[in-house]
């Protein structure tokens, strides 16, 4: 194998570039193609997280195909189709999961629209590249799987860049704006059922817009990288009947914002990485003419790794996680407001195309772990954990 993509650094900068990871060339022209198929097992003690697993499940698997091209000296667009199963949630069905054309007017400034992955924290435009990490699940503090429509892409626009310096080092810059496609079968749907204040489940989801800006430092020193992104999601609105009188619509409307600080070393075998999150936002519980609340909805994130390679076949890693709900009940105990997960990995390089990872998590808290219909969980327990195994290939 190719030595596998470590450094992030390198690898978001080829990703926001160019969004293939393992593209060829089909015959003599400049269109390329690319994408991955994984499939997984996990299974889970105790709770159903982070999705429904307790009785071991094969319903874990991902695929991707991307094709993209370049017209003329600036121009470049492409497209990627992305589908997965996680437990009950995806289906296996195929998404758009970006789409764009991209003018690179000259190093300092582009410009992209269509859909568009959606840059917050270090891996927010990676998520599904295994090649780049040890990892089966990113930090869940960060990078929900389940959620992952909150934070995969967006259409709109962007304007992007980097800025060069001599002795400062150089700076990626996006702004962007604009809307994030949701629907009632995505995970995120979950997030509104597991108020359990909608009878028979959350019927319309909705967001007014997203906004944002994300910069990335690469700095002096070499191998180190700073990040620092903020965006907000304007009024996403889940809409159903009321569960406890379903003549009445009720709705849910948070408009959470993100501020997201990072930072990634790369040392010789050694990948350092540490982000810290702060989701916070207005929300607002109606069923009119009898209930209506307002509020604040929010947590505090955050997550430590490392990983070390082991020649050119080996990887491992171990992280540490938490969440802490800002605004919980008063009467909520710390399990019911915390989730903190540790986690280690081992990856194997069989050849350029196969990667193989085995992963173990223990669970402390229970924060965001649902229940609901698709992932049941109708006696939680303060404690859990969950182990997964994964190939990749890859083309």
């Amino acid at each position: 194998m190719n030595r596998p993509l470590r450094a992030t650094s390198i690898v978001l900068a080829l990703f926001s570039a160019n969004p293939l990871t393992a593209a060829v060339s089909i015959g003599n022209s400049n269109v390329q193609i690319g994408g991955f198929f994984s499939q997984g097992y996990l299974k889970s003690s105790k709770n159903n997280f982070p999705f429904e697993s307790k009785d071991g499940t094969w319903d874990f698997r991902e695929m991707a195909v991307n094709v993209s091209t370049t017209v003329g000296s600036h121009l470049r667009v492409g497209a990627q189709g992305f589908a997965q199963r996680l437990g009950n949630y995806g289906e296996d069905k195929v998404k758009l999961d970006w789409a764009v054309a991209d003018y690179n007017f000259r190093q300092e400034i582009g410009v992209r629209a269509g859909r568009i992955k959606y840059p917050k924290g270090l891996y927010g435009e990676a998520l599904d590249v295994d090649a780049i990490r040890p990892f089966i699940f990113l930090p869940s503090s960060l990078y929900n799987p389940v959620l992952r429509d909150f934070s995969a892409s967006f259409d709109g626009a962007m304007i992007y860049g980097t800025i060069s310096t001599a002795k400062a080092g150089s700076f990626d810059y996006k702004i962007f704006y604009g809307d994030i496609a949701m629907n009632t079968d995505q995970g995120v749907a979950d997030f509104f059922n597991d108020s359990g204040f909608f009878a028979d489940g959350v019927k319309t989801l909705a967001i007014d817009h997203v906004s944002g800006a994300a910069i990335d430092w690469s700095t002096p020193l070499s191998g180190l990288k700073l990040h620092f992104s903020y965006s907000k999601l304007a009024d996403v609105d889940g809409v159903g009947p009321f569960a406890a009188a379903p003549m009445f619509t009720a709705l849910i409307r948070v408009a959470p914002a993100y501020t997201t600080i990072g930072a990634e070393y790369a040392h010789g075998d050694w990948t350092f990485a540490a982000e810290w999150q702060n989701q916070d936002g207005d929300s607002l519980v109606q069923a009119l003419p009898v209930y209506n609340s307002a509020g604040k909805y929010g947590s505090r994130n955050y997550y430590v790794s490392a990983t070390r390679r082991f020649g050119e076949k080996w990887e491992a890693g171990a992280y540490y996680s938490k969440s802490r709900d800002l605004h919980p009940n008063p009467s909520a105990t710390t399990a019911e407001k915390q989730l903190e997960d540790y986690a280690v990995s081992v990856r194997y390089n069989v050849n350029e195309h196969v990667i193989l990872k085995v992963e173990f998590h223990s669970i402390d808290g229970r924060f965001n772990v649902f229940n609901t219909p698709r992932n049941p969980n109708p006696t939680l327990a303060d404690s859990s954990s969950f182990w997964a195994i994964k190939s990749t290939f890859i083309f």
